[in-house]
């Protein structure tokens, strides 16, 4: 692009450049033998040589004025004649003779000749007429050459695209921030920073700037600056994007005024590298330095850090940016103090990545950056040492009883155990040295310990174990793993220790897990007991009256056979309730010494007619088997439900169901691992399938109450956990366990009896055949708040020529014993009633009234839930409900006439 012609700018008087000027001729006129030897002299003549130096440059100036008016005028004069040449002889052409044309080309090359001279003397008529003006009025040459660059740009339309072709950011606003002019690169920030409006208008440079809160106090004196048409300057942070909460950007920030246009100024935002070592000069100066520094500006941030900072600390390049990185507490006050340069040492809590917190000092030194720039500050770290402990592994730890190893390194990463003892080793490996601690344990069980060392890394946490499980099935073993970091020197680095100690808590396990299912099946047991007690007063109602329209509609009757189907059902729902007190262990026993092997050879004709034709029965009993007490009807009912279940599971190609009984000593117990057996004698009766055996997934819920893996409405998820149920409440024990040739197999353990076998035991009484005789005579009260239940009583008995007085509750029986009397033989009696209970009715007879009669307790409870309030009355016999007409009558007559008289 053409510029304006150069000029020698007249040297002003009193300048260095006249001054140097005159010295130089001085120099040269006289010799440097012949100097004078005053000041005063030689200043005079200084001054002299200046005088004569200013009188050329004057004329020169004159001269070259007016050669500069005589060029612009001379100029444009040729330019002018030439194209009025040029005019008339296009005018003229027509009428052009041999004179006209030659005095044409000759006008053609005078005006070709001053187009040459302009354009090889980079003359520019056009362009520079208002610089050569502006020269005529007085402007310097600088000047003007200033004036006509500016000029030049705007009339060739180039300033904007300048602007635009700015690698940097460049804003033009007025002093007040509103934007007036905004480049490409600019547009592109405000883009990336997410700050760009609606109708795509540049942001103002304080909105720009807003999201970094901490840089605020820089926006605000860039901002005053603007407004006062002042310079300035500063290095401002910004977060920019939004993946991975943003990316940390570092600017330079500028603002100038604009000379000629007092009301705009120009912004200019240069984007510097984060990184430390490529952006200051001071940051690379300390790069290396042995000492941890860090520049620190007056927000808290902090522009570098250098590598002995980041060793000290633990941290990799870039993970510190603000001081709270650094200092544990609160730091607004540090800050100040180390802005205000005083060198004093300034305590603090520094942090440390996978460290405990030291104790540390900082101090600032010295100033850099630009603007408000920043503090360099040397941070020193406490090097009193803490009691080192020295891990090793002596004779005696070697051998004790729970498991100790020495891992360095990270426990998830290259953690390595180092040296462990022979408990640990047995149970985890790792004889050898640094085998990979990666190898020993799971990926949980290490994540797990690495989350729990880093939590000790707080002051006053207690130890908190990590569980882990080696193994699988009956040998699997439940160990607890303690991590403690070994403590090392303050400020100390290297590889870190960790000591880790494992207990086997597999037993502890165990009993958590029995306790639990205890706890479960208790409170689902009391639920189940409760609905049994109101369920069974009705079935009481609906078995008593069907049995007593059973005896007015015999055989042969067209009622008889409706009257059949109500009492199976009402039966079938009275076998429910007991399966639901036999799995809350709630139902009443009758407990035997039986042989196993005569229970099972009767009882197998029964299992054939239920197991179907496509499953064969297979009876292999154990030889020399002890005796056992159980309750016969309940033992039978767990092994129906258990063969019932194998032939479900067997499906329709039937096959084998065996069941096999055994005598296993005390000594082979331990051997089974069986859970909830003691060490004692125990009768095996193994009841196997050849089925598909049971999903490792589903086998710690088979015996849950409502679980079932048959089809929605074929099964009530009631049958194996009753089987559960009637085992533990004769403290025996059942397991699962799946055969090698494929199916299930289901041990039932049962403690051996080892008392006398004439012990007296409970007898459960024979029902009564048709031809006994139920009838009899006495006086007989009746107690019961359930109206129903208390007129099926009263009839039945009635019926049996039994004299019979009611009462709703125990507080109306008192006041029919003390008006009536307490000739009664026999009292039958609610256990369970809203106002005064049966026991304690009968207690306050006996006590306040004198009675002697015999007493039956009824219940819809089991046994075993009333007996603690049955047996503190003595001699009164127990029926459970729903009983039967003949049950109730022949219980009623043993106990009037008993079977000695």
């Amino acid at each position: 692009m053409p510029s304006a012609p150069s000029s020698k700018r007249p040297p002003l008087p009193g300048k260095p450049s006249a001054e140097k000027a005159a010295a130089g001729d001085l120099a040269k006129a006289q010799p440097a033998a012949s100097r004078p030897h005053t000041p005063a002299e030689i200043i005079a003549l200084l001054d002299e040589a200046a005088a004569k130096k200013s009188k050329p440059a004057e004329q020169d100036s004159t001269s070259g004025g007016v050669v500069h008016v005589a060029t612009f005028w001379l100029l444009w004069g040729c330019i002018f004649v030439g194209l009025a040449a040029v005019v008339y002889f296009v005018l003229s052409s027509a009428e052009a003779t041999g004179p006209s044309l030659v005095l044409a080309g000759i006008l053609a090359l005078v005006v070709a000749g001053f187009v040459a001279i302009a354009a090889t003397s980079k003359y520019s008529p056009i362009l520079l007429s208002g610089a050569m003006l502006r020269r005529v009025g007085g402007k310097s040459s600088s000047e003007a050459a200033e004036l006509a660059g500016a000029d030049i740009l705007g009339a060739l339309g180039l300033a904007e695209r300048v602007l635009d072709a700015d690698q940097d950011a460049r804003l033009v606003t007025r002093r007040d921030g509103v934007v007036t002019y905004a480049n490409r690169a600019y547009f592109h920030l405000a883009k990336e920073a997410g700050v760009t409006g609606p109708a795509g208008l540049p942001p103002r440079i304080d909105r720009f700037f807003a999201q970094q809160g901490a840089e605020a106090t820089k926006v605000f004196r860039l901002c005053r600056a603007a407004k006062g048409g002042e310079a300035g300057e500063e290095i401002i942070y910004q977060l920019m994007g939004l993946e991975g909460g943003g990316k940390r950007r570092r600017f330079e920030v500028s603002v100038r005024p604009i000379r000629g246009a007092d009301e705009h100024v120009a912004w200019r935002l240069r984007e510097l590298p984060v990184d430390e070592e490529k952006h200051d000069i001071l940051a690379s100066a300390y790069a290396d330095f042995p000492r941890p520094v860090l520049a620190l500006e007056k927000s808290g941030q902090i522009p570098w850090a250098n590598a002995a900072l980041r060793e000290a600390l633990g941290v990799a390049r870039g993970a510190v940016c603000h001081i709270d990185d650094i200092v544990l507490g609160e730091t607004g006050d540090l800050v100040r103090s180390l802005w205000r340069m005083d060198r004093a040492q300034l305590p603090a809590l520094i942090r440390r990545q996978d460290a405990d917190p030291i104790d540390g000092a900082f101090v600032a030194f010295r100033r850099g950056g630009v603007g408000e720039g920043f503090a360099c500050v040397e941070l020193i770290i406490d090097e009193v040492a803490d009691d080192v402990e020295e891990v090793t592994l002596s004779g005696d730890i070697s051998e004790s009883p729970f498991g100790i190893a020495i891992v360095e390194g990270e426990i998830n990463r290259e953690g390595r155990v180092t040296q462990a003892n022979k408990a640990f080793t047995e149970v985890f490996g790792g004889a050898k040295k640094n085998t990979p601690l990666a190898k020993l344990l799971s990926q949980e069980a290490l994540d797990e310990i690495a989350a729990e060392v880093r939590r000790k890394s707080k002051i006053g946490v207690a130890l908190s174990p990590v569980e882990t499980t080696i193994g699988s099935g009956v040998e699997a073993r439940t160990f607890a793993i303690y991590p403690r970091p070994v403590r090392r020197k303050r400020g100390a680095y290297g590889i870190r220790k960790i000591l880790l100690y494992s207990v086997d808590i597999t037993d502890r396990k165990r009993m958590e897990e029995d306790y639990a299912q205890d706890q479960k099946l208790r409170g689902i047991g009391e639920i189940a007991s409760k609905v049994a007690h109101d369920f069974n007063n009705y079935l009481q109602v609906v078995l008593g009256h069907c049995e007593r329209l059973m005896l007015k509609h015999p055989a042969g009757d067209p009622s008889y056979t409706e009257l059949v189907q109500i009492r199976e059902n009402a039966q079938r729902a009275a076998n429910t309730t007991k399966q639901l007190l036999a799995f809350s262990r709630k139902q009443t026993l009758k407990r035997e010494v039986l042989s196993v092997t005569e229970i099972l050879r009767d009882f197998s004709r029964f299992l054939t007619r239920a197991i179907g034709e496509k499953v064969r029965l297979e009876l292999i009993n154990g030889r020399a088997l002890p005796l056992v007490k159980v309750d016969r009807y309940q033992l039978e009912t767990a092994i129906m439900n258990l063969a019932v279940n194998a032939r479900d599971a067997m499906g329709a190609k039937g096959g084998a169901l065996t069941i096999r009984t055994e005598n296993i000593s005390a000594e082979d117990i331990k051997a089974l691992n069986v859970a909830g057996l003691g060490e004692q004698d125990y009768v095996l009766i193994e009841v196997a399938d050849m089925g598909p055996g049971v999903p490792p997934e589903i086998a710690a819920s088979i015996f849950d109450p409502f679980f079932t893996t048959k089809e929605s409405g074929k099964g009530t998820g009631l049958g194996l956990s009753t089987v559960y149920g009637i085992i533990r409440q004769m403290d025996g024990a059942i397991a699962l366990s799946n055969r090698e040739g494929g199916g299930a197999a289901f041990s039932i353990y049962l403690p051996a009896y080892t008392g006398e076998v004439e012990e007296k035991v409970d007898v459960v009484p024979r029902p009564p055949s048709q031809s006994q005789d139920l009838t009899g005579a006495g006086r007989i009260l009746i107690v019961e708040d359930e109206d129903s239940v208390r007129t099926f009583v009263a009839a039945t008995l009635t019926d049996c020529g039994y004299e019979i007085t009611v009462a709703e509750d125990g507080e109306d029986a008192l006041e029919i014993l003390e008006d009536d009397g307490v000739d009664f033989d026999l009292v039958i009696s609610d256990v369970m009633m809203n106002v005064l209970d049966g026991p304690s009715f009968v207690s306050q007879a006996r006590e306040q009234l004198g009675l002697k009669a015999k007493i039956i307790f009824m219940s819809a409870y089991a046994e075993s839930a009333v007996r603690e309030q049955l047996d503190v009355i003595d001699g009164a016999a127990y029926i459970q409900k729903p009983f039967t007409l003949r049950g109730l009558a022949a219980q009623v007559k043993t106990t009037l006439f008993p079977p000695a008289d």
